[in-house]
């Protein structure tokens, strides 16, 4: 039983939520990671060049200490080679004087304070030391644009590789999301050509434990539609077989009466037993159509010989293409049966059969020349073939031409006539027969 189609746009998509909620946490996580590591790494860089700039002094202190007395007579800047200081020193005696420098420190104090310890001056950061005789003072100090770059780098590159690492983790998600999520879609493309109707019929085992509970009841699904189905083909197939009997009796009591009947009384025996002649072409389309529980019988025929066997009353009907036609030549002719009378009785006169395409897909159009369908009318038709949702639109004929289409894997459609004179129905055949509609 076909249901009708949702826009797939219309439904919230599992993997897309699943997918918006994995970016966010992730960019949450990641950033506020990245902001703890961050300020980890400010404090713990910032502790470290303190112990270097600390450690730098003691070490300095220590080569003063032993040279006082040679340090005590030296004035100015001490020689060194130019070069790229990471660190710059001072030692300044208590009475402000610069004693010596590094040959990048300023000619000026760093900072006025003479006990041991930290401190900051605009530019520098700075650990200074007296002197053991106490006439100076040892200022080692590191300039803040070095520091700061230090950290810029540091902090900045962790943030970095935080960043790199959440965003790859979170295209690695979604990877694993969509993998995850593929035996779903395998399944639902194997749901898709799942016959449930073939006595064998069986969903593969489920992939993922959370698809057990869906496979085991599409299966269950299954086996309840196939034994509705085998009900209601059985009492078709025995509604059909219990009528053809009557119904012949009935003709021929119509033909014997119509042989003795007045000629006043032949117009309404004639219409009587055309109606019977139709019910009776009904019914062996049903037993055709439910006979065996549906199995097809495939054959190879002409169209044109096809139609020929058939007992065509009110109208002419002209065949066209000599292609081999695959199909159930039973279920074939009732269909076509059906859309001859319907076209009688909406007063056509010609018909028109004709054959296109080559196995496995051919398609059979029949056109005729009656008095056609409105606008809103052909459209309401065309919509209950599409949906299965027939609202009493299609009539009997037209359903029985519907069923033996969907049972040769294939589909009706109605267009207007050529001109916008009378129908064309078109059924679409194919080797490969879906499941059919009940």
């Amino acid at each position: 039983m076909r249901m009708p189609t949702l826009r797939q746009a219309s439904l919230p998509s599992i993997r897309g939520r699943l997918t918006r909620w994995i970016l966010a946490v992730s960019w949450v996580a990641g950033l506020a990671l990245a902001t703890t590591v961050g300020v980890l790494l400010h404090y713990a860089l910032d502790e470290l060049l303190d112990d270097g700039l600390q450690e730098s002094a003691e070490v300095l202190y220590g080569l003063l200490s032993q040279n006082s007395d040679h340090i005590a007579r030296q004035r100015g800047m001490l020689p060194a080679p130019s070069h790229e200081e990471g660190l710059v020193w001072q030692l300044v005696g208590n009475d402000g004087r610069m004693w010596l420098r590094s040959h990048r420190a300023p000619g000026t104090p760093l900072t006025p304070q003479a006990a041991a310890g930290f401190s900051n001056a605009p530019l520098w950061r700075i650990y200074s030391m007296p002197l053991p005789d106490g006439t100076a003072v040892l200022h080692v100090a590191q300039s803040a644009d070095h520091r700061h770059h230090a950290q810029l780098w540091t902090v900045g590159g962790s943030l970095g590789l935080s960043l790199l690492v959440g965003c790859l983790a979170v295209l690695w998600l979604k990877v694993r999301v969509s993998t995850e999520m593929q035996p779903l879609h395998n399944l639902s493309a194997v749901v898709r050509s799942f016959d449930p109707l073939r006595p064998d019929a069986t969903l593969p085992a489920a992939a993922r434990a959370e698809l057990l509970p869906l496979v085991s009841a599409l299966n269950d699904l299954a086996d309840r539609l196939r034994a509705r189905v085998a009900h209601e083909r059985a009492f078709a197939a025995h509604a059909a077989h219990a009528l053809r009997t009557p119904l012949a009796g009935i003709d021929m009591q119509l033909a014997v009466a119509q042989r003795e009947a007045p000629a006043s009384m032949q117009a309404r025996l004639n219409q009587t037993r055309e109606a019977a002649a139709r019910l009776r072409r009904v019914t062996t389309a049903l037993i055709s159509l439910f006979r065996a529980g549906g199995q097809m019988n495939w054959q190879a025929v002409q169209l044109k010989a096809l139609v020929d066997t058939l007992p065509v009353r009110g109208v002419h009907v002209s065949v066209q293409g000599e292609d081999t036609l695959w199909c159930d030549p039973d279920l074939l002719s009732a269909a076509l049966l059906n859309l001859f009378d319907n076209a009688a009785r909406h007063h056509a006169s010609h018909l028109q059969v004709k054959v296109t395409g080559h196995a496995p897909i051919q398609q059979i159009s029949v056109s005729d020349n009656g008095e056609g369908l409105s606008a809103e009318r052909l459209a309401a038709v065309q919509h209950a073939l599409q949906t299965g949702q027939s609202e009493d639109v299609l009539g009997l004929g037209l359903t029985l031409v519907d069923l033996v289409a969907r049972n040769h894997g294939g589909q009706v459609s109605l267009a207007s006539g050529a001109g916008g004179t009378g129908c064309c129905v078109t059924l679409t055949l194919s080797r490969q027969p879906r499941a059919s509609r009940t």
